[in-house]
């Protein structure tokens, strides 16, 4: 029998982890069976643990209690949130969301005046920017600067490599997928920004009925410019009381 985990098992105990090591939240996961493979060779999740590989080696020092006591009170759980690092080691110039391809501009997605996808060439290294609002517009996951952050409470399944990570509402659903592998930093997903809902694959993406594909932009300052006329200030606790404004006669 090989010690890879079924997908359940393995989707289960990300869930219950909060998609990140138990112990120090790192989102790159693997896992650990408390009760040790060589004394019983089995997937069950009750006696086994999400660990990133440094905790996953440090547990196998360790008694079971300990190992059962993190089970049971995983730090992404207790802070509703997890954080990693997305990057690739590969030249990236361009940025794909759905069926279009962004290079050389400010903006490659900007909801009225909200950058929801952009990028900047740091020393040829590809840094990517991300905000996708809930619907107050405070972040559900943001990425500055390749540093991802995102809120897991409402998503079924988060999974993250060092280059790609994928999140998903529901089965088969895939909210937001991010990856750095290919020729271009890809973007696909499928979610609501205010009335605002956005499809992006790479056959065929749509925004509202708008729908477009094989689309190249470049050298603007915003690639795709949607979202009602006037501008978005985002909530942020420096107000007295925190939340969206609309500024309508706003030009953009």
């Amino acid at each position: 029998m090989r010690r890879t985990p079924p997908t359940a098992v393995a989707r289960q105990l990300r869930q219950e982890a909060g998609f990140g090591c138990a112990d120090c939240g790192c989102p790159i996961v693997e896992y650990h069976h408390i009760v040790e493979w060589h004394e019983r060779q089995h997937f069950e999740p009750e006696h086994m643990v999400a660990l990133c590989p440094t905790h996953h080696t440090e547990y196998g020092k360790l008694s079971r209690d300990k190992a059962y006591k993190v089970k049971q009170n995983p730090i992404n759980v207790s802070k509703g949130r997890i954080k990693g690092f997305l990057g690739g080691n590969k030249k990236q110039k361009a940025l794909r969301i759905g069926g279009v391809i962004v290079s050389d501009c400010e903006s490659a997605l900007n909801f009225s005046g909200i950058d929801i996808f952009s990028y900047a060439l740091e020393e040829e290294e590809f840094r990517l920017n991300v905000f996708i609002p809930d619907d107050c517009f405070w972040p559900e996951i943001e990425i500055k600067k390749n540093n991802l952050i995102a809120n897991t409470a409402e998503f079924w399944d988060i999974e993250f490599k060092t280059n790609w990570v994928k999140f998903r509402r529901k089965q088969r659903d895939i909210f937001l997928e991010i990856d750095f592998r290919g020729d271009h930093v890809e973007i696909d997903g499928e979610f609501n920004i205010g009335a605002t809902t956005i499809s992006l694959k790479e056959k065929n993406s749509q925004i509202n009925h708008a729908q477009f594909s094989n689309v190249h932009l470049s050298g603007s300052r915003i690639g795709l410019a949607i979202g009602p006329e006037g501008r978005i200030l985002k909530p942020n606790f420096a107000m007295t009381r925190p939340r969206m404004v609309y500024l309508p006669h706003w030009k953009r």
